[in-house]
C-alpha cells in the first residue's frame, strides 16, 4: 500500500479509468512513482480518436464503393460461393467502419465515453465475424480446387463455434463494467473474453496458414501431373499454346500469383491483429494499469493497426478481384 500524500493519489485517481482506479490503492510507492514520472503520451486521446475516425471513415468509402458496385451487377459479381463470401467480408468491414466512425464521433463530442458497453460489444461481434469469414474464405479457396465431402460439416462446425462465442459475448458485456471500451473489467469475464479472442485470432491464423499452403501445394501438383493445364491460363500476348517454353512461363506466372495471393491474405490478418492481441495478453497479466506502456505508444499503434483492417481488406479485394475492378466505373 502506498504511503504517498492523499493529494497525489487523488490527482492520479482523476487521470485513470474506473478499472485502473480500483487497482490504485494496491500499488506500491515505486509503482505510483513510475506513474507520476511516466513519459509524455505518444498520442493524446483526441489525436488517437481523430486518427481512428479517419481510418474508419475511409473504410466506409472503400468498402461502400465495392458494395455499391456489386449491387449494380450482382449476377456477374456474385456467381460463386467465394464471391458471396468476399462480399460478406466487405459488408462486415463496412458495418464495422460505419459503426466505429459513429462511436468515435460521439466520443469526440463527449456524448459517450469508453465505458459504453454497446460500443465494446459491437467491436467484439465484428471481429469475430471477420475472423470467421477469413477462415471460411481460406477453406473455400481450397475446396474449390479439391472437393471434400466433409467440407459442409467443417463449415457448420466453424460457424457453430462462432455462434457459441457470440452467445458468450452477451454474458460478457452485460455482467461486467467496461473501462477501456474493449473488454470487461471483472477478472472472470476478462479471462473468458481473452479466451474467445484467442480462439478467433489463433484459430483463424492457423486455418488460413494451413489451407492457403495446401491450396498452393495442390495447385503446383496439378501442374506437375498435367503440364498442359497452363494453357487455360494463357493470355493473348503469351503466344502459342503448344510451345513448352511458353507453357512453362505461364505456369510460373500462375504459381507466383497463387503464392502472392495466399501469402498476402494470410499475412495481412496475422500482422494487423498480432500487436493488439499481444497487448491485451500483456494487459491481462500486468493488470489494468499498463506499466509496460505508460506512454501509450504500444496501445496507440496496436489500435491503429487493428482499425486499418477495414482499409487493407477492400484494398486486397481490389487487387485480387479483377471483376470488381472492371465493374467500378472510375477504373474504366
Amino acid at each position: 500500500m502506498s504511503t504517498l500524500a492523499p493529494a497525489v493519489l487523488a490527482a492520479l485517481d482523476a487521470a485513470l479509468n474506473p478499472a485502473q482506479q480500483a487497482e490504485l490503492s494496491s500499488l506500491s510507492t515505486a509503482q505510483i512513482t513510475a506513474l507520476l514520472t511516466a513519459p509524455p503520451r505518444f498520442m493524446s486521446e483526441a489525436q488517437l480518436l481523430s486518427a481512428l475516425l479517419y481510418f474508419y471513415a475511409t473504410g466506409v468509402i472503400l468498402n461502400g464503393a465495392i458494395l455499391f458496385t456489386v449491387a449494380f451487377d450482382p449476377k456477374r459479381l456474385l456467381r460463386t460461393n467465394l464471391d458471396r463470401l468476399t462480399v460478406a467480408l466487405i459488408s462486415v468491414c463496412f458495418v464495422w467502419s460505419t459503426g466505429r466512425a459513429i462511436v468515435h464521433s460521439l466520443q469526440g463530442l463527449s456524448v459517450i465515453d469508453l465505458t459504453n458497453p454497446s460500443a465494446a460489444a459491437f467491436s467484439y461481434v465484428c471481429m469475430l465475424f471477420l475472423f470467421a469469414l477469413n477462415a471460411h474464405i481460406a477453406m473455400e479457396r481450397y475446396f474449390q480446387i479439391r472437393e471434400n465431402p466433409l467440407s459442409k460439416r467443417i463449415y457448420a462446425l466453424i460457424w457453430s463455434i462462432v455462434l457459441a462465442i457470440l452467445a458468450v459475448g452477451v454474458w460478457l458485456f452485460t455482467s461486467s463494467p467496461i473501462s477501456d471500451g474493449i473488454k470487461p473489467d471483472n477478472h472472470l469475464q476478462q479471462t473468458v473474453w481473452l479466451t474467445c479472442i484467442s480462439i478467433g485470432y489463433i484459430g483463424t491464423s492457423c486455418i488460413m496458414a494451413w489451407f492457403y499452403s495446401r491450396t498452393y501445394h495442390y495447385s503446383t501438383r496439378q501442374f506437375d501431373e498435367n503440364p498442359d493445364l497452363a494453357a487455360f491460363f494463357m493470355k493473348e500476348r503469351d503466344g502459342r499454346g503448344d510451345d513448352p517454353e511458353v507453357l512453362r512461363i505461364v505456369r510460373m506466372r500462375v504459381e507466383r500469383q497463387i503464392l502472392t495471393k495466399c501469402f498476402a491474405l494470410s499475412l495481412a490478418l496475422m500482422m494487423l491483429y498480432a500487436p493488439f492481441y499481444a497487448y491485451e495478453i500483456q494487459s491481462y497479466i500486468v493488470g489494468a494499469i499498463p506499466f509496460f506502456d505508460l506512454s501509450g505508444t504500444y496501445m496507440s499503434i496496436s489500435f491503429l493497426l487493428l482499425s486499418s483492417d477495414v482499409l487493407v481488406t477492400p484494398i486486397l479485394v481490389f487487387a485480387f478481384k479483377k471483376e470488381i475492378r472492371e465493374a467500378i466505373m472510375f477504373w474504366k
